[in-house]
Parts: C-alpha cells; sequence; structure tokens
C-alpha cells in the first residue's frame, strides 16, 4: 500500500514538472522578445481585425508552438467557421502547430508599436456555416470607427436566452465621418431579433458613414442621378470610403436620388440600365486591370499610372404607374345611367346596370321596375361598400306620369330599406353605400282633403253684404228706440 502512495506522488510530480517545463519553455509578456501577428483579411480577432502577441522563449529553446498561444483565440469571418492558421493572406497552407523560432524574423509596426522578431500568420476559414451551436454571435464592425473603443463589438448570448438588439444604443465614431446607421446586407437595420440567425448563429452588421468632407484627392464615385438629382446635382461626387482594411468595399446603397414620377432602383454601370446593379463598390474598379477573367465594364476616365480617378454609376429608374381616377362613371349598357361617387375611383372603373324580372311579392308592392346594379373592372365585379354614392337611373317611358317616386333595395326577392328619390331631367336620383338590386317604386297618390276657407270674390262680397245689412238692422233699431222714447 505504501510503495503505491509513493509511486502514485512521482507520477503527479513527473506530469506537473512536464506542466512547468512547458510554461516556462514559452512566456507571454508585453514586453517580450518574440511577437506574433494575427491577421484576418475580412474577419474579427478579439474584437479587432487584427492582434499581437509578444512573448519570451526559455533560453535555449528553439521551437515555438502555434498552438499555445493561439489556444484562447477563435477568429470569426462572417458566418463561416474558423479552420486554421495559414502561412500567408494568399496561400492556403497550413502554419505548423510547432515552428521554428528562426521563423520569428520580421519588424515593423503594429498600432503604432514597433516589434523585432516577428512572425504574421492568417486566418482561414471554412465554407461551412456556424450553425447549431446554442450560441448566437452578432458582431457590430466599426468599419475603421470605434464602437467602445473597439474595431469590432461582439456580443455573445446562449439562444435560449437571446433578446432583440436595438441599435440605437452603439454609436460608432470615425473621425471625419458622419455614421448614418447599420447596414445588413445592403439594407439599414435599427434592432437585431432571433429571426436574423435563422441560417447562422454568426450576424455582422456594419457601420455606415459619409464622409463630412470631399477631397477629390484620391479615386472619386461619381453618382449620375441620370434625369434625377442627388443632393440637389445632377451628379454627384464622393470620396471614396473604406474600412480597416483593404479587403472591404464602399457601401453606395444610401445614395439615394429623386425624380418626380419616379421610383429610384439602384446604381448600375450602364446608363440604359442594361449593366449591372450595385450597392457596394470595391477599390479595384477604379484598377486598370485587363486580366479579369469576368471584368465588369465601368465608365471611367483620367487614368493616372494604375488607377483611374473616376467612375461613374447611373441611377436606374421605374415610372410610376400613376393610375388615372375619376368621380363619375357611366352605363355602357342598355340602361342608361351614372354613378358619381363622393372620393375618387379608378378610371378603370365601368358601370353596369341590367333589367331583371321582377316576382310578384314585389309586384303587390308597386315596385314598376327592377335593376342589378354593378361596377366592374376588367369584366370582375368591383365590391363596394360603405362607399358613398349619388346613383342616377334613367326613367323608362313606362313610369313617366306618376306623383310619387321611391327606391327600394332589394335582396333575395325581398325589400330590406325604402330610398328617397328624386326626378331630375328624366332620371331617378338616390343615395346610397352599396350595391346590389335596386327597384324604383311609383305611385299616384290622391290629393288630401283638407277643409280651406278660399278668400274668393264670391265670399268676400258675400262678407260685405252681411255686414252691411247687419249695420242696417243696428241702425234701425237704434232709431225706433229713440223715437219711442221721445213719445
Amino acid at each position: 500500500m505504501k510503495f503505491k502512495k509513493t509511486l502514485l506522488i512521482l507520477l503527479t510530480l513527473f506530469i506537473s514538472s512536464l506542466f512547468i517545463g512547458s510554461a516556462s519553455a514559452l512566456t507571454i509578456n508585453d514586453n517580450g522578445k518574440y511577437s506574433l501577428i494575427l491577421n484576418s483579411t475580412d474577419g474579427e480577432i478579439d474584437g479587432s481585425y487584427s492582434k499581437i502577441i509578444k512573448f519570451d522563449l526559455e533560453e535555449n529553446e528553439t521551437t515555438v508552438s502555434i498552438k499555445d498561444l493561439t489556444k484562447d483565440i477563435t477568429p470569426f469571418y462572417v458566418e463561416y467557421k474558423f479552420a486554421y492558421w495559414g502561412k500567408s493572406m494568399s496561400s492556403d497552407e497550413k502554419i505548423p502547430d510547432e515552428v521554428d523560432a528562426s521563423m520569428f524574423s520580421w519588424s515593423g509596426t503594429y498600432n503604432g508599436v514597433e516589434y523585432t522578431n516577428g512572425l504574421t500568420i492568417w486566418a482561414k476559414f471554412s465554407n461551412e456555416k456556424l450553425q447549431g451551436s446554442g450560441t448566437y454571435y452578432l458582431f457590430l464592425d466599426g468599419f475603421a470607427g470605434k464602437i467602445n473603443g473597439q474595431d469590432q463589438l461582439k456580443l455573445i448570448s446562449k439562444e435560449s436566452e437571446f433578446q432583440t438588439v436595438d441599435l440605437s444604443k452603439y454609436i460608432p465614431t470615425r473621425d471625419g465621418y458622419t455614421f448614418i446607421g447599420w447596414d445588413y446586407k445592403g439594407t439599414f437595420v435599427t434592432s437585431i431579433d432571433k429571426s436574423y440567425f435563422k441560417e447562422c448563429d454568426v450576424v455582422t452588421i456594419t457601420a455606415v458613414y459619409t464622409k463630412n468632407t470631399f477631397d477629390g484627392d484620391y479615386i472619386v464615385l461619381k453618382l449620375n442621378a441620370n434625369g434625377g438629382t442627388i443632393d440637389g446635382k445632377e451628379i454627384g461626387e464622393y470620396d471614396y470610403v473604406g474600412g480597416q482594411n483593404s479587403g472591404t468595399s464602399m457601401p453606395i446603397f444610401h445614395y439615394i436620388p429623386i425624380r418626380e414620377g419616379y421610383t429610384f432602383n439602384g446604381w448600375n454601370t450602364k446608363k440604359d440600365g442594361s449593366g449591372k446593379n450595385l450597392k457596394y463598390m470595391y477599390w479595384r474598379s477604379w484598377y486598370n486591370d485587363t486580366t479579369s477573367e469576368t471584368p465588369i465594364e465601368f465608365e471611367r476616365d483620367t487614368l493616372v499610372d494604375y488607377m483611374y480617378h473616376n467612375l461613374t454609376l447611373y441611377a436606374t429608374w421605374t415610372k410610376n404607374t400613376t393610375e388615372e381616377t375619376t368621380k363619375e362613371i357611366t352605363s355602357s349598357s342598355t340602361t342608361k345611367g351614372s354613378i358619381i361617387f363622393d372620393q375618387e375611383v379608378s378610371n378603370n372603373y365601368r358601370l353596369d346596370i341590367k333589367e331583371i324580372t321582377i316576382n310578384d311579392n314585389l309586384l303587390s308592392k308597386n315596385v314598376r321596375y327592377l335593376t342589378d346594379i354593378n361596377v366592374l373592372e376588367n369584366n370582375n365585379i368591383i365590391k363596394l361598400s360603405n362607399t358613398k354614392m349619388r346613383i342616377r337611373l334613367a326613367l323608362p317611358e313606362s313610369l313617366k306620369g306618376y306623383n310619387k317616386y321611391e327606391i327600394v333595395y332589394v335582396l333575395n326577392g325581398e325589400i330590406k330599406e325604402t330610398i328617397p328619390a328624386t326626378i331630375e331631367d328624366n332620371y331617378i336620383v338616390f343615395e346610397t353605400t352599396h350595391l346590389s338590386e335596386y327597384g324604383i317604386v311609383a305611385t299616384n297618390e290622391e290629393p288630401k282633403n283638407t277643409e280651406t276657407n278660399p278668400n274668393t270674390v264670391d265670399n268676400i262680397a258675400f262678407h260685405i253684404g252681411l255686414a252691411v245689412v247687419s249695420l242696417i238692422s243696428l241702425v234701425s233699431a237704434f232709431l225706433v228706440r229713440r223715437k219711442y222714447n221721445t213719445k
């Protein structure tokens, strides 16, 4: 038993000595003699596009463990999985896990800090998307600006705990530029919810800026409004605005021209719109490169050395189909009539009025004429309801001469509503808010018997005569009484 315990202690000490030896062979130190520079063409390494790790080696140590130096670092590129560290930007050759210390032979400057004994390696990514990891990664790319002091801000959340991110809380800054919004695949976004992670666990949004001044001393993008205006001019001129490194492209989708009666479709390489619509511009598009197998043809001018100074894109437009409208439509059928609407309607509307058979029930209620009134568009009935309308129907010859007219709304052979109507120029006129079957009720009303006291000449003469007779009678009575009293 004692022997086993001793053996276990010795084994533990041996394993510990291995780790101690390994740790002492390579010590990370901000002022270290050696420098490992980690680069990513378009990706992210701990909130930046690159990272430097300074370290010291134990005396007489001749190898460096790349694996140990990078074990806690996971680069990201858009939505793809990190694969390995490569020897160069252009090569896919993998750097060994351990390299000879003599490979650390470069010197230079990193973020204003000089280094010697340096080696640069590059992050390489697979074509496989990072999905189903249970963790969401949201990257806010400052595009050569800073977000809380970082080139890129990484927000990490468990899938089950993720909450919508309000992007108004994150305002990047870039000297000489004004931040105007966050770009996600050519569209401005103001928040990121769970739906953005449907196809991948990594989402990257990029800051978009406008440059505060126009210098014109480097490559210039000309945006021809092609019949419209941009920033009040027919052609806008803009300095090329790239990101942190040469692998980034300039967003241009936020430049929106205006043109009366047209809708902007995008920026095209050809004036007639037959070229390619673009949302981003890469600086090499100004480069006089004739070796590309599939070059995009641009309109460029002013060649200086190997670069053109100006490159022009053209606005493409779609003419707005402003539909003509009207407030009145007339019948094109045998039965004449019209509808005057309270609001404008399509000029393509057509009024259809058909006479239909009157059943016995309606005949017994003095319905003399029954119509089915519809509004059509492309021979399809338009369902109109809660629409104020004034309808005029030509009065049939057989209904002329009546002294009272009403309109009845008929549904399933029954009168559902009685509507007042008037006669105007041989048309019966009424108001409604819906279309259906409408009938005309025509009747002759007898004059009402009312007591009157007309002031006819005979009547007046009679009353005058009666008044005269009454006056004579009163005078005669007065004279007789007076004569009697004097006796």
